[in-house]
């Protein structure tokens, strides 16, 4: 593991001037020794070193087949250095995943994940990554990034010691299952330079506290290893009122050099990690018949730092499904719990071929608690029907105005729920056979392999019917009462298990268990390269669903209070026992036009499973196979086209390097969401979208300045739900998918001098359509890190990162979904609209002081 001082040899004080690059300098300016986690550490810098600020002379070993430098790779990719990972110190995952061009990721969810991640324009219909797969060295976290609670980003911490490489489009669609968008992959250090560090942050204000380390190096002869961990406790960047921030991680390897023959590895993983899960806010907005134009606060609610969790919302009463019991269960937030074995190997037989093996055994279990947002009047509550009764007065619930009334203009009636992640674990195994072969003048690479993976989703959800005060800060429960003054809820809750409809009190046990044989060829003739890949996924599906009923939803009385609850019901009850597969293919042509300079073509066509998002919806028979319906709604299937140069040079003492990316993409999507509607809503709509992609970087002597632009122009082409999209261009409104920005782009600039070294990343996002086939825009919005450091002694390291300096309100891309017509039934303040938005945290500071061995 590389660790190194600022103040160091020339080519160690360049590659430190680079580090100081902020936040986007860590995603894609260093080229990362730990990508290739066996490759040897360069002695000494060349010219062309110098010139590869993006790392285009690395060799990538995500998503693709020949062991190519980025530079010979005809493909789009982007890595991120641990080094770089040190000045960027990202307190959630969407600070570094948003940032590598083309990536989609709101953020605003919380270190804990819940991001809507997805890629070059393909929507996401219903929630979750459909289209990206998060893996953690070279295997999945899970094999659905869009699972019902249980995302693929809930199961991985954004560690110190880990780089990423992030492939986009061409053979992600091959090499990965369930990846047509991109393979982002988390590699860890394993132990091949000697040093470790040792650290510790603190959150100034709201924030948490937390202790890192990491360690590597050899054991013996051919034997070596590399550890690291962190333990978290605080409040979160939003002060909830409790320590809502807690738990660990630790990961370690070890592996044994076989000398000639290659290497043999054995890791393992311990994940305990509760973190607060932030959704959306209230914000007042300006808004008019063309659109938004601004935020501003909300009276008494700040959605950069406020919570619909606090002090009075630790825990909650669950009623389970089965039994009827009621337990008290603490509200969590995001809590995963991961434990993990592996073993990799690396065998060189001889006769130019190579043999890899990626194996996993990972026991997977959790809980998904919060207070969702639904901002509501309270005149529109009074004189409403709850529980057959009619709501005449509302008090506060607890606090320390239990039991007084509530006059307060708006309350959050939005659903309180928890979700036992009863166990997503899994097994998996990527085999690969290699070998090359010499054509005279030409050379081809064979590789071939079977993945495999089986992935159990075992859950329970209990979504309560709840209401709340709309404070930023420990709001209160609110009870509703008749004229008689009956209790109509049970602090603050009027229904167990009943919100968003009987069928979503649910309970099921799948095992899905996907088998891919693939096949890659890759020629290479001069500075001709060819390159083709084909995959077959094919999926088997067994388990069992089951749900509540009207028939088993009754209004009763529990500790004095008139309440509805829901319990499972026999009749309905869902076999499955089903299979699904589709065929993905990959080709594309590189040439290297000289040393620094080549371009390349591609097309690609993969596809994704959809699995738990489809059951109790009627898509099944009663022995378990899909119906015709069903089968067609199983694959959706993605087309996608690049076109991309790739360059590095010199003039005078300064470096430079860039990419750029043409994409074209089509998308068919199917997908079934159970919350919309009173009994769901199926999505039938196909999409295409046209794009560029940038990536840049230049420096000289201690200057540093990154930079990438994604522009995306996407369109809805068909619709099954509403208006066509010709009407909806005839009519004036347009047919842009939402949560799609036709604009993202950030720049960094960072110096280095002695033992100082400072940044900002600057990143901006340009307005974003916030409902299919709607006219309004949720706003552009900038926001500005800050990152600087100073290393006072040999190794000793104080730093400070100010995250959004300026403390800007942004609406992550969401505003309420209703257009001006929602805005308008909400009400005004003045001559503002009362909205909702998913906001990015306002600032927060992380001072830390680490120090490097």
């Amino acid at each position: 593991m590389k660790k190194h001082a600022l103040t160091q040899t020339p080519k160690r004080t360049q590659i430190a001037a680079f580090v100081a690059s902020s936040a986007f300098a860590a995603l894609i300016a260093n080229p990362a020794l730990a990508q290739q986690a066996d490759a040897a550490p360069a002695a000494t810098e060349t010219k062309a070193d110098k010139a590869d600020a993006l790392g285009l002379e690395r060799v990538v070993v995500t998503a693709t087949s020949g062991g190519k430098s980025k530079l010979k790779s005809s493909v789009s990719v982007t890595t991120v250095d641990t080094d770089l990972v040190t000045a960027m110190n990202p307190q959630t995952q969407s600070e570094a995943l948003r940032l590598i061009p083309g990536v989609i990721d709101n953020g605003g969810n919380g270190p804990g994940g819940n991001a809507n991640i997805s890629v070059r324009g393909l929507p996401i219909t219903t929630g979750g990554s459909p289209f990206v797969q998060l893996q953690e060295d070279g295997l999945p976290t899970v094999l659905f990034g869009d699972m019902n609670f249980g995302n693929n980003d809930y199961w991985i911490r954004f560690d110190r010691s880990n780089s990423i490489e992030a492939v986009r489009g061409g053979s992600a669609s091959t090499l990965a299952s369930g990846a047509p968008g991109a393979v982002i992959n988390y590699v860890t250090d394993t132990g091949k330079v000697k040093g470790g560090e040792i650290g510790i942050e603190h959150g100034i204000g709201a924030g948490a506290n937390k202790a890192y380390f990491a360690v590597g190096g050899p054991l013996a002869d051919g034997l070596r290893f590399h550890a690291e961990g962190f333990l978290i406790e605080g409040t979160g960047s939003r002060d909830q009122g409790f320590n809502a921030s807690k738990g660990y991680q630790i990961k370690a390897n070890v592996t044994k050099e076989l000398g000639s023959l290659g290497y043999v590895r054995f890791n393992l993983k311990m994940l305990d990690d509760a973190e607060p899960l932030y959704t959306s806010y209230p914000a007042l907005v300006n808004a008019n018949a063309s659109g938004y134009s601004g935020l501003s606060v909300y009276p008494g609610f700040d959605a950069r730092t406020g919570s619909t969790v606090g002090v009075y919302n630790q825990t909650v009463n669950v009623l389970d499904s089965q039994t009827g019991t009621m337990t008290r269960q603490a509200a969590d937030g995001l809590h995963p719990k991961a434990n993990a074995v592996g073993f990799q190997a690396h065998l060189t037989p001889g006769g130019d071929i190579t043999i890899d093996n990626k194996f996993r055994l990972t026991k997977m279990s959790g809980s998904f608690s919060t207070n969702f947002m639904g901002l509501t009047k309270t005149a529109d509550v009074l004189g409403s029907t709850v529980n057959g009764k009619t709501v005449s007065a509302i008090e506060y619930a607890n606090g320390p105005n239990a039991g007084k009334p509530f006059t307060g203009t708006y309350l959050n009636s939005g659903v309180q729920i928890i979700t036992n992640m009863t166990d997503m674990g899994s097994i998996a195994n990527d085999l690969t056979l290699s070998k090359s072969f010499n054509l005279g003048g030409s050379q081809l690479k064979a590789s071939g392999g079977v993945f495999y993976m089986n992935q159990t989703i075992a859950q329970d959800w209990h979504p309560n019917s709840h209401y709340q005060t709309l404070d930023g800060k420990n709001p209160a429960g609110l009870n509703l009462k008749d004229a008689t003054g009956q209790l109509l809820t049970l602090n603050g809750v009027s229904g167990y298990n009943t919100a968003w409809g009987s069928g979503v009190d649910r309970a099921y046990n799948i095992s899905a268990a996907d088998t891919a044989p693939y096949l890659n060829m890759n020629w290479e003739s001069g500075p001709l390269q060819l390159d083709a890949g084909l995959r077959y996924d094919s999926l088997k599906v067994t388990g069992w669903a089951t749900s509540a009923s009207d028939a088993t939803t009754k209004v009763g009385l529990i500790d004095g209070a008139l309440v509805s609850s829901s319990t499972l019901d026999s009749k309905k009850y869902e076999a499955l026992n089903y299979s699904a597969n589709y065929t993905s293919y990959t080709l594309g042509a590189l040439y290297s036009l000289d040393n620094n300079t080549s371009a390349f073509v591609r097309g690609s066509r993969g596809g994704r499973f959809n699995v738990d998002r489809q059951i109790l919806s009627g898509y099944t028979n009663a022995d378990g196979s899909l119906t015709a319906s069903g089968a067609a709604k199983a694959v959706s299937m993605v087309d996608q086209q690049e076109l991309g140069i790739k360059r590095r040079g010199t003039f005078g003492d300064t470096s430079y390097s860039m990419n750029a990316t043409i994409f074209h993409n089509s998308y068919s999507a199917s997908n079934f969401d159970l919350t919309q509607g009173p009994s769901g809503t199926y999505y039938q709509s196909a999409y295409k979208s046209t794009g560029l992609e940038l990536e840049g970087s230049l420096r000289s002597g201690g200057l540093s300045v990154v930079g990438n632009l994604t522009y995306t122009d996407a369109v809805i082409t068909a619709n099954a739900q509403g208006p066509s999209p010709s009407a909806l261009v005839s009519s004036g409104v347009g047919n842009q998918p939402a949560g799609t920005p036709s604009l993202m782009w950030m720049v960094a600039p960072s110096y280095t001098v002695g033992p100082f070294r400072g940044g900002v990343m600057v990143v901006g996002r340009g307005k974003t359509n916030v409902n299919s086939g709607s006219p309004y825009w949720a706003p552009a919005d900038t926001m500005v890190h800050l990152n600087l450091a100073w290393e006072f002694a040999p190794g000793a390291t104080v730093s400070l990162n100010v995250h959004n300096v300026f403390d800007t309100l942004t609406s992550g891309g969401h505003l309420d979904q209703g257009g001006l017509g929602g805005l308008q039934g909400n009400g005004q303040i003045g001559n503002q609209y009362v909205g909702t938005i998913g906001a990015n945290n306002g600032r927060t500071t992380v001072l830390g002081l680490n120090y490097a061995f």
